[in-house]
């Protein structure tokens, strides 16, 4: 099994991205765990995640700043549409690799 992946703004819907995304990290062998901040309390992940991959607005993410930070994630990837510089500067200012792209390329171009 490679790296713990937190997929944060996991949605249900087959079509969504993130679903995507969850699927395709687990058919990689990732160990993959799915996070939809409207449903799931943000108290139940843990802090030995390698990765956050990032699906949700940056009004979203600024609302989970602090349990972000506090989870010393190894490497975040913004995926298009979740930028926020903020957090972004935050978390690079404490050691985070940022990465700018989709989790879903990457994976399928051996990047991740």
């Amino acid at each position: 099994m490679k790296e713990k992946v937190l997929v944060f703004g996991f949605s249900e819907n087959p079509e969504r991205y993130s679903n995507k995304a969850f699927n395709l990290l687990q058919n990689f062998d990732y160990e993959v765990v799915a996070f939809n901040p409207r449903v799931d309390d943000p108290n139940q992940i843990s802090d030995d995640f390698h990765t956050l991959t990032l699906y949700v607005s940056e009004s979203i993410s600024k609302k989970f700043e602090n349990k972000i930070m506090k989870l010393k994630f190894k490497r975040i990837i913004f995926n298009p549409g979740s930028e926020n510089q903020d957090l972004e500067l935050k978390l690079e200012n404490s050691g985070v690799e940022i990465v700018h792209g989709c989790t879903l390329v990457m994976l399928n171009t051996h990047q991740f």
